[in-house]
């Protein structure tokens, strides 16, 4: 990513929060907590300004969109806006906004990564990963059973994107191990699995004649091709590593015996529930701040008819 459209993000962020310097702040811890960046990596600012390598301005890029939504949702300090004045305000993070700017100034700059589902990933193939990846992502998220199967599938789209192509199929495949013992199958392999599953009436024997071809193909993938083994550079190719993240999708969707389609509409009916939840916190709050705002006033002045005589 070159310095340019790095330099209309940083704009973009600056229109859509009116406290940028905690958004660079919590980018960079974000990046030095996980790893993405060492001591002498360009920080998130900078790197936004242009600086760094095309490595760094796209980490930092994923890392100040993680940070907007992050400070949306938990920081309520105020903000000094003013200088000299000593002027405060609430803090304003317009969070998806700015994603979706980022994604529009990525595609339009044919930068082949996106923000989608809480993960900066490669944009890959539009329709397969919205048939895929995007409804195995939102399965995995919405239950905290499933989190090593997430961590995993989302591990192997980070390989990926490094071009740790032999990495990226271990971790795929180990996704579809995860979320099957999330589901209460051991085994020493997929295949093994696959067979308890039929055993437990997970699956039925139908379905274990339609995915035994494709369980055994991503056996045999990581085993030739994972990161268990040496390979030279070029000899696990990009290609090989989105197969096996697009039929680890596959799998992980169709074990859970939904249609993709409903995944997402059961994640935005929950987020539709979140936000009206969220709007009636914040109501609730409102009405008792101004109920108590009443009663320290009244205590202050008393009741307007103290000074009257009574009949």
């Amino acid at each position: 990513m070159g310095p340019t459209v790095a330099q209309r993000i940083k704009a973009a962020l600056h229109e859509m929060t009116n406290a940028p310097d905690r958004v660079f702040g919590n980018a960079d811890r974000h990046r030095r907590i996980n790893g993405y960046s060492g001591s002498d990596a360009t920080g998130t600012e900078e790197a936004l300004g242009g600086n760094g390598s095309n490595a760094d301005r796209l980490d930092a890029v994923g890392a100040a969109v993680h940070a907007m939504f992050r400070l949306e949702a938990a920081d309520n300090e105020e903000v000094d806006v003013s200088g000299w004045n000593r002027d405060y305000e609430q803090p304003r993070y317009q969070a998806a906004e700015f994603a979706a700017i980022v994604n529009d100034i990525l595609l339009g700059s044919r930068v082949d990564w996106a923000y989608a589902e809480g993960y900066f990933q490669p944009r890959g193939n539009h329709v397969l990963h919205q048939q895929l990846i995007k409804p195995a992502s939102v399965l995995l998220d919405s239950d905290p059973k499933f989190t090593p199967a997430s961590q995993g599938l989302q591990l192997a789209i980070s390989r990926l994107s490094n071009d740790s192509t032999d990495a990226a199929i271990t971790d795929a495949a180990s996704a579809v191990q995860e979320f099957f013992r999330a589901l209460g199958v051991d085994g020493n392999s997929i295949s093994d699995q696959l067979n308890v599953a039929t055993t437990q009436g997970i699956i039925s024997a139908v379905d274990r004649k339609l995915l035994m071809p494709i369980v055994t193909w991503v056996n045999a993938d990581r085993s030739e091709r994972g990161n268990a083994h040496h390979h030279r550079d070029g000899d696990v190719s990009r290609a090989d590593a989105w197969l096996m993240i697009h039929v680890a999708s596959a799998l992980i969707v169709r074990l859970s015996g939904q249609e993709p389609r409903d995944i997402l509409a059961a994640r935005e009916k929950r987020d539709e529930l979140r936000l009206a939840a969220e709007q009636q916190r914040l109501e609730e709050e409102a009405a008792a701040a101004l109920a108590e705002q009443t009663r320290n006033t009244q205590r202050l002045w008393g009741s307007p008819y103290d000074d009257e005589t009574p009949f």
